[in-house]
């Protein structure tokens, strides 16, 4: 009988020791470091960044590469989130036949191949329009990045 009474102070204590710990005003959120540790590395960046330097030719010719990359992957990505849904929607069957949706993740992988093929031969085409000086951001943007946009 006297547990049932402590029982709610109890799990009010528990639920609010996170908060509490989280709220020192002295210490600087968790993510913190990792955002510091970021703006660190692009901080010994001396070039200036690729896209500051570009001639009008380059910037028309940038336009234009991203405009065709643009026109690619819009059909690529619609066709990725409808495969994506007809995959949810045979695991979500009753009785879901496991080939029917290996077949369907196959198609997924081929779509998601398709864009990343687009977007790194972007990245060549790109870099081959910058001179070498620019190239220098441009690859330290490429390096830092944990994948392609």
């Amino acid at each position: 009988m006297m547990t049932h009474r402590i029982l709610p102070f109890v799990m009010m204590a528990t639920l609010s020791v996170p908060f509490v710990a989280s709220a020192e005003p002295d210490k600087p959120p968790a993510h913190a470091d990792a955002h510091n540790e970021a703006a660190h590395k692009s901080a010994h960046h001396f070039t200036d960044h690729w896209a500051k330097t570009l001639s009008d030719d380059q910037k028309a010719r940038v336009d234009m590469m991203h405009l065709k990359l643009d026109r690619e992957l819009v059909v690529l990505k619609a066709q990725e989130e409808l495969v994506q849904k007809e995959v949810n929607a045979l695991a979500a069957r009753d009785n879901a036949d496991t080939s029917a949706i290996n077949t369907k993740i196959d198609e997924l992988a081929g779509i998601k191949k398709q864009i990343m093929r687009a977007r790194y031969a972007h990245i060549l085409e790109m870099r081959a329009i910058l001179t070498p000086a620019q190239r220098i951001s441009y690859d330290m943007g490429i390096l830092e990045r944990s994948g392609v946009k």
